[in-house]
């Protein structure tokens, strides 16, 4: 049987999904994480010999689209051919993981998205084909509008309000119950002790304290959203968009919470040709549309 596989390659785990030619989708299978930054690149070449032992269990791949965070990784392209070589797969393609999210959450057709979870991306394609990505540079110096940030522009309003410049916020409390940081000590061993995922699991709070009406955290909910939105109108200019559909993607952007609230009246006041939708598709679903879009 002949088939088309989409491959969707994450930090915690990896989405396989099967369709046949004309689109049905036939299985869908889950295995480890695929970042070879931190499986390393015997992890990745034993995690696609496993993926390809699966793939040849279905059949003969017609296609294949994989999309991954870190593709330009010269070891992950070189990891990636030899699998591909040795399973005798010969139309394949290895491309980020913002595009196949893209195409997931349109279907295929033109418009912009933007990712939101622990960091965040904005990416788009007009109807010439022509693709931008904006924004995106990781914790250190960009991902604005993330978990991530909301997290850390808590954790500073606390800090200003300890030091006697910045107002009284819930957020303290809520620092102070739920983290256990109520001292500058514990909050330096808090923020830079651990990974960057610890910080972004305060936005929870974040969302909370503002649904609750503190002015503070609903202030750090509209400046992210304002820095978010910002990107993907960037976006729509330089791909000559003035209308479409934006994708917002992610638990902090699909849930009914306070801070998608901000992210559509912004996007109103800045896209008003564009009408904010949820993803159609997963991510995985969109690989395997583009290894149709391959055939």
């Amino acid at each position: 049987m002949e088939f088309v596989a989409g491959i969707d390659g994450g930090g915690t785990k990896t989405i396989v999904v099967c369709s046949d030619l004309d689109g049905k989708i036939l299985r869908e299978e889950r295995f480890g994480a695929f970042n070879v930054n931190s499986i390393g690149r015997e992890g990745l070449t034993a995690l696609m010999e496993e993926i390809t032992t699966f793939l040849r269990g279905m059949g003969r791949c017609a296609s294949l689209c994989i999309g991954a965070a870190g593709c330009s990784s010269p070891s992950m392209q070189e990891v990636v051919a030899e699998a591909m070589k040795r399973a005798d797969i010969g139309n394949w393609k290895l491309v980020g993981d913002h595009e196949i999210a893209l195409w997931g959450a349109l279907e295929g057709k033109p418009g912009i998205c933007l990712g939101v979870g622990t960091g965040t991306f904005c990416f788009g394609r007009n109807e010439r084909g022509e693709s931008v990505r904006v924004g995106g540079w990781g914790h250190l110096i960009g991902d604005e509008g993330s978990g991530y940030a909301l997290g850390r522009d808590a954790l500073r309003a606390v800090t200003r309000q300890w030091d006697g410049y910045g107002e009284t916020t819930t957020l303290t409390e809520a620092a102070a119950k739920e983290l256990g940081i109520d001292t500058g000590q514990k909050m330096v061993a808090y923020v830079y002790g651990k990974d960057k995922s610890a910080v972004a699991a305060f936005s929870r709070a974040v969302e909370r304290e503002a649904a609750a009406g503190d002015t503070v955290a609903k202030a750090v909910l509209r400046e992210n959203a304002k820095l978010l939105i910002g990107q993907a109108a960037v976006a729509a200019k330089r791909l000559g968009m003035e209308n479409g559909e934006l994708a917002l993607i992610g638990g902090l952007a699909e849930s009914d919470t306070v801070y998608r609230e901000c992210l559509l009246r912004e996007a109103a006041e800045c896209m008003p040709g564009f009408t904010c939708v949820s993803p159609r598709q997963t991510a995985a679903v969109g690989a395997v549309m583009m290894g149709r879009a391959q055939l």
